[in-house]
């Protein structure tokens, strides 16, 4: 899985590129709102994890309005410091389709990131999966 991670605290992406290599995902990595939306549809990523405090003009909650109005309908999971009343509804409302505050909890990230790569995996013992010799892949 291609893992999409605006952040500009080197400790976080250090973190999540750890727990990344340990799943065989890989990370594209900006610092800059406006670099990610510039170069997002090259990337392709499969998962977005977006700070929402970001260097540059724009912020995360920006890039991810912007990402929406483009039609981008990849998993955006929302991360900030600042975890105020109403910031979870705010960033949902925006377009994320999930949240997690700061500091990163390893055992949360960790799930979310296989929460993901499960929901990308096709369903294998169903009627419509593709068979191979006239059986369900194993």
């Amino acid at each position: 899985m291609k893992i999409m991670y605006v952040e500009d605290n080197p400790a976080n992406i250090s973190l999540l590129q750890r727990i990344a290599r340990m799943g065989g995902h890989d990370v594209i990595n900006y610092t800059n709102g406006e670099h990610a939306l510039n170069n997002f549809a090259q990337d392709r990523p499969d998962l977005v994890l977006m700070d929402l405090q970001l260097e540059g003009r724009i912020s995360g909650l920006e890039v991810v309005q912007l990402l929406r109005q483009r039609g981008f309908t990849t998993p955006i999971v929302a991360v900030t410091a600042y975890a105020m009343v109403g910031d979870r509804e705010r960033c949902l409302e925006a377009g994320c389709d999930s949240y997690l505050s700061k500091p990163l909890p390893i055992a949360e990230l960790v799930e979310l990131v296989q929460t993901y790569e499960r929901k990308m995996q096709p369903i294998v013992n169903s009627p419509s999966a593709p068979k191979l010799n006239g059986a369900a892949h194993p």
